[in-house]
């Protein structure tokens, strides 16, 4: 995997679950996870002289996030990223509170457990593509002010003022709420996903970051609208894929 920053430094990095985890289901908190810091990668990066998250994806996949922002930079807009990798027990914990909210809250219980969607679809309940450095989970903004920075021979925008837009739901609202089309159904065949209807709740400004990432190469998942993937890198590691039994805790691009 390769630290995202170190890359794309344009892009806006905000990896709440590092320090208040903004996870919440029918927007009721989620026991011991909303608030909560959940694992820490805010750390000195010694490449750009400031503090800034660890933001790790595959090589392949970072390519095709780099595209995305170039789309969006050309419309004066820029991506938000708020997680890459999120390590397994992690994704346990957060996993098991939703089922422990569920069982003893039957609005919570009816958010992602009806209509033909059921709790898998809102968090893996095992290895999800996040632990295979594959997956981000994104918004958008509009910047207001920015300025050219210089790394060696290399400029770059740095993105010094934004509004973020209004999104469907807040980000990490695990319901049909935040659901980017009416239905569930595969991210594997792109032209079926053109056909098929958004949810109601879909507004324009999540689409046109779903135009972004999808014209990058990245596709969307059914139930978060602002979840994007990297299927074709996933195929070509599926013989040797993270399990993210790990944490990262130090940026070795020096």
């Amino acid at each position: 995997m390769i630290n995202l920053p170190d890359v794309i430094p344009s892009i806006i990095y905000d990896d709440t679950n590092s320090y208040s985890s903004l996870f919440k289901s029918s927007n009721k908190e989620l026991p011991n996870i909303t608030g909560k810091a959940l694992y820490n990668v805010k750390t000195m990066n010694t490449r750009f002289n400031k503090e800034e998250f660890l933001m790790p994806v595959l090589y392949s996949v970072a390519k095709k996030i780099c595209i995305a922002q170039r789309f969006a930079l050309e419309e004066g807009n820029c991506l938000k990223i708020y997680e890459t990798y999120r390590p397994y027990t992690t994704q346990m914990s957060i996993a098991n509170s939703l089922r422990e909210l569920a069982n003893s809250d039957n609005e919570v219980k009816y958010g992602i457990n009806s209509l033909g969607w059921s709790e898998s679809w809102f968090i893996a309940q095992g290895l999800s593509n996040h632990q295979r450095g594959i997956a981000i989970d994104t918004s958008l903004v509009k910047i207001t002010n920015s300025k050219l920075k210089y790394f060696g021979d290399y400029y770059y925008i740095d993105v010094t003022g934004y509004d973020e837009y209004k999104m469907p739901t807040q980000m990490h609202e695990l319901s049909r709420a935040a659901t980017t089309y009416a239905y569930g159904i595969s991210n594997k065949n792109k032209d079926t996903l053109k056909r098929t209807p958004f949810a109601k709740t879909m507004n324009t400004e999540a689409k046109i970051l779903q135009k972004y990432c999808m014209d990058a190469g990245l596709s969307p998942l059914a139930s978060e609208w602002w979840h994007f993937e990297d299927l074709e890198t996933k195929n070509n590691t599926k013989n040797n894929y993270s399990t993210g039994r790990y944490y990262i805790t130090e940026c070795y691009s020096k």
